[in-house]
């Protein structure tokens, strides 16, 4: 067993030391602003690059969180070697998006 000493602070008494002076959590950081349609400005800016290129490309770099709710919407169709803008994209993007064409 080990030795207590007067004056000295066991292991588990500087950890425990150690927890109480821990700084607060950071705040979590803002959300998107999220334009009249619902989209957040990067799933705005997902739709936008897509229609940049014409509807259709066989790369889409952006990230798997985005494109999973664009797709969940139908503003896009993500298939293994091209993502194609919908008629719904097209129109979110165009700002018709209560709107049927």
């Amino acid at each position: 067993m080990a030795e207590a000493r007067i004056g000295s602070r066991s292991f588990l008494g500087r950890a425990l030391g150690r927890l109480g002076r821990r700084r607060a959590p950071r705040p979590a950081p803002p959300e998107p602003a999220a334009s009249g349609d619902g989209l957040d400005a990067a799933e705005q800016a997902a739709l936008e690059q897509l229609g940049a290129a014409d509807g259709y490309t066989t790369r889409w770099p952006v990230g798997r969180e985005v494109a999973r709710s664009l797709a969940s919407r139908q503003l896009v169709v993500i298939a293994p070697d091209y993502v194609l803008l919908t008629e719904a994209g097209r129109r979110a993007l165009t700002g018709e998006a209560g709107s049927r064409g």
